[in-house]
């Protein structure tokens, strides 16, 4: 669990919650106008967008080093360390890619809340002045992103329409190449009860 309030039950709390990000509403009346929501833990026509892949911008690592990590190092050997070292430079990335990806439209951005692998944004958009608030996290022992981009005002000046967050997000995925991953099967999340193999569906990748 990552940046989720721990008094909070819902399937609409913030954060990373065994993997998963919070739902998007599906309220029809929530789902009309506005920047709305997007997410790659979400199958729901108009919501779903792929996952992230970002082992494509990775840089290539020498074949060979000339020391080893010990049986010891584990997790903090050199491979560890590898991951560790590419998920801190991709959530550098991010960040940059967030604040330039919005001043080409005017638009704020504000980090809320980070932590690891996870990353909490406030977006304003600069036409109408709607917020939306995205989070991404970088899945462990993987080069996934999950993200969700759901709007949290309507627009403030009327008759001004706001960047729907599917652009914002395919925007930001733009400017930092990552490529889409395709949709795989995937377990869903069931509050207050365990697992189970009757809860498989068929939906976007998920990081467990």
């Amino acid at each position: 669990t990552i940046g989720k309030d721990p008094s909070c039950t819902s399937s609409s709390c913030l954060g990373v919650w065994d993997g998963l990000l919070a739902d998007c509403p599906h309220d029809k009346n929530l789902l009309k106008g506005g920047a709305g929501c997007v997410s790659s833990q979400d199958d729901t026509p108009g919501i779903f967008a792929e996952p992230w892949d970002y082992s494509d911008t990775i840089p290539l690592l020498p074949s060979s080093s000339s020391t080893s990590p010990s049986a010891e190092d584990g997790e903090d050997g050199e491979e560890g360390g590898n991951a560790k070292n590419n998920a801190n430079q991709q959530m550098n990335a991010l960040i940059l890619a967030l604040q330039t990806s919005s001043e080409q439209r005017g638009d704020d951005v504000e980090i809320l809340y980070q932590e690891g692998r996870y990353l909490r944004a406030l977006f304003t958009d600069a036409t109408s002045r709607e917020t939306s608030v995205g989070e991404f996290y970088f899945t462990p022992d993987d080069t996934t992103v999950q993200f969700r981009i759901n709007s949290t005002s309507k627009s403030l000046l009327l008759g001004r329409s706001s960047l729907s967050n599917n652009e914002r997000a395919e925007r930001l995925r733009k400017s930092l190449r990552y490529t889409k991953i395709p949709v795989l099967r995937n377990r869903k999340r069931t509050f207050f009860f365990a697992e189970s193999d009757a809860l498989d569906g068929f939906g976007p990748g998920s990081a467990m």
